[in-house]
C-alpha cells in the first residue's frame, strides 16, 4: 500500500479496483472503481474520488537520497565551522 501526504497528516491509500461500501461516520459511503481508499493515523476510512484525492495528496517517499542528506548536513558542518573561527580571532 503506497503512503500519501495531505498536510499535515500522512495517511495510506489504496486505488480502488471494485465498488465498496464504507460504514463511516456519516453514513454508508460508497467508492468505485479508480477512487482511493483513504485510512487516517487513528484508523477512520473513507473513499475519495480520484481526482479529489489527486489535488489534496501528494505521494510520501519512501527512499531517502543519502547524497542530498550528507550535503545538508555538510553546509550546516562548514556553516558552523567558520562562526566558530570567526568568534575565536
Amino acid at each position: 500500500m503506497a503512503r500519501y501526504r495531505r498536510k499535515p497528516i500522512v495517511v495510506d491509500a489504496v486505488k480502488l479496483t471494485k465498488s465498496i461500501t464504507v460504514d463511516s461516520e456519516e453514513g454508508s459511503v460508497v467508492g468505485n472503481p479508480g477512487d482511493y481508499l483513504v485510512t487516517e493515523p487513528n484508523g477512520k476510512q473513507y473513499p475519495i474520488n480520484a481526482q479529489e484525492f489527486e489535488k489534496m495528496y501528494s505521494p510520501v517517499s519512501e527512499n531517502f537520497d543519502m547524497l542530498l542528506i550528507a550535503k545538508k548536513v555538510y553546509r550546516v558542518i562548514k556553516y558552523k565551522v567558520k562562526a566558530i573561527s570567526a568568534k575565536s580571532q
